[in-house]
């Protein structure tokens, strides 16, 4: 009986240990090497991504993309911009409709996406960790 429950919570162990590692995923995001800061701030990749900053210190335009709808997608919205999917859609659509900005390129690869952000001066996106590659910055990094 007792070697049974130690079994039990041998097993328990491991499989919390296997679950924790496989959910400790990292979302980064990108910039293209013209990018003028090192790093940044939740709040700056916020004003990003809502449209509310759109040059660079330099002077360089922001050139912002997103990956389609997805669970990288849905996480980074979730962490940086506190929003769902539907929501982030809403908000660029009566943007875009009153004048107010354009709609971010959005990718379905992720390949495409960081392709795009090493060609595209003050480029920037987001993407799993394993995606980004030595030709980017890497401007943020959260655990998902």
């Amino acid at each position: 009986m007792m070697r049974m429950v130690l079994r039990c919570m041998l097993v328990a162990s491991i499989l919390c240990l296997v679950a924790g590692s496989v959910s400790a995923e990292q979302l980064r995001v990108i910039g293209n090497r013209s990018v003028p800061v090192a790093s940044l701030e939740q709040r700056e990749i916020r004003n990003i991504y809502l449209g509310k900053k759109k040059v660079w210190e330099n002077g360089m335009r922001v050139q912002f993309v997103i990956l389609g709808k997805g669970d990288t997608q849905d996480a980074f919205l979730n962490k940086y911009l506190k929003k769902n999917h539907s929501t982030f859609t809403r908000y660029w659509k009566k943007k875009v409709f009153t004048g107010g900005g354009q709609a971010p390129k959005s990718f379905d690869k992720e390949r495409d996406l960081v392709e795009y952000v090493e060609k595209t001066k003050g480029a920037i996106g987001f993407v799993s960790s394993g995606a980004a590659t030595d030709q980017v910055k890497i401007l943020s990094e959260m655990t998902i």
